[in-house]
């Protein structure tokens, strides 16, 4: 006679938060602001067997509105709510997050990745089968900001196999984004180039820059929210008349907001981030964009390994993304081994056993 053990689900017991500033190897230096520190605050969460799983988020206040400090204050009030929960009710607790803290995505996204953690821990599955079967192999771009040495930073990421470079513009001079990324192609002649705006161009100074550099032999794949995030307008007009892919970042941080790009834009992709979304916004976006026919970026804001395991495990098992910028943990200057997923230069893969 066999015998069927059925085990309880897990429930949540505690939720905490902690902020840890992690140097950059470099500033982060773009049109908006200049960091010199991952601001990643990292979230625990303890289940009744004893178990403990992580989250992570990183608050981008000119993106959702959120600071350090009001992620921390709220992480009390969000352990109440979700204390006793099962973890089977993902859906459920996600529901109730949203319902209570609609404004804080990024607390909300960091509470949502230690929840599928959890989740996928008590079915014993690596994380990406929660999403699909796809089990794809990435390759991230580099992201390279306005800084003086960015030649030497892409000439050594490209020993290492890198060999599609996110570079920063705006906030300066063209003739200074222009002369960096031609030394950049000088010394990398296989580059290819996405350009990341953050809002500091205009259609003009868009296609002027774009059609200088192709001009001149760059291969230049896309540029990213050249112009202000409400501006609907300039991004349809730049993405009707620009001779590369137009992304939009900052304009989309919702499902919501992917449906009125799609229906209001001529915009070519959105750039999908945890941290602006959530895993499960981040799924519905995808969703919304595959049937409106467009292309799909995944990126980050400069998480940990914490938070960047969690958006390779979402593209990794759903095969969704286009274009990956998934490059957190190698702009943060700790000098440990990744554990969390595969990382050979550009390549990143989940483990196998997801552990």
């Amino acid at each position: 006679m066999a015998i069927c053990i059925i085990r309880m689900s897990w429930c949540i017991v505690s939720l905490t938060a902690s902020y840890h500033p992690l140097p950059l190897k470099n500033p982060f230096v773009l049109s908006i602001r200049t960091a010199t520190n991952a601001n990643v605050i990292r979230w625990r969460m303890g289940l009744d067997d004893g178990s403990e799983y992580l989250g992570e988020c990183v608050p981008v206040q000119y993106v959702t509105g959120e600071t350090l400090d009001s992620v921390l204050e709220i992480a009390p009030l969000m352990e109440r709510l979700l204390q006793g929960r099962k973890i089977k009710d993902v859906e459920a607790i996600i529901d109730s997050l949203f319902n209570a803290f609609p404004l804080d995505v990024a607390a909300r996204a960091g509470v949502e990745i230690a929840l599928f953690n959890a989740f996928a821990g008590e079915r014993e599955v690596p994380l990406h089968r929660i999403f699909g079967k796809a089990d794809a192999t990435l390759e991230t771009d580099l992201t390279i900001s306005r800084i003086p040495n960015a030649v030497e930073v892409a000439s050594g990421a490209s020993k290492e196999g890198f060999r599609i470079f996110k570079v920063k513009v705006g906030g300066g001079s063209m003739e200074e984004d222009i002369d960096r990324i031609l030394g950049i192609a000088s010394a990398v002649p296989d580059a290819i180039f996405r350009l990341d705006a953050n809002q500091a161009l205009t259609v003009e100074s868009t296609l002027e820059l774009v059609t200088s550099l192709l001009q001149q032999g760059t291969y230049i794949e896309l540029i990213e929210q050249p112009v202000p995030k409400a501006d609907l307008a300039a991004l349809d007009e730049v993405s009707r008349i620009s001779p590369v892919s137009i992304i939009a970042d900052e304009s989309c941080c919702s499902p919501s907001d992917a449906l009125r790009l799609f229906s209001e834009t001529s915009v070519h992709g959105v750039n999908v981030k945890l941290m602006k979304s959530g895993i499960s916004g981040a799924l519905d976006i995808i969703r919304i964009a595959q049937s409106a026919g467009k292309k799909l970026m995944i990126g980050c804001m400069l998480e940990s390994e914490v938070g960047i395991a969690a958006s390779v495990a979402l593209a990794c098992g759903t095969g969704a993304f286009d274009y990956v910028d998934l490059d957190g943990h190698l702009l943060i200057d700790i000098p440990t081994p990744i554990t969390l997923f595969d990382a050979r230069g550009p390549y990143l893969r989940t483990l196998p056993t997801g552990e």
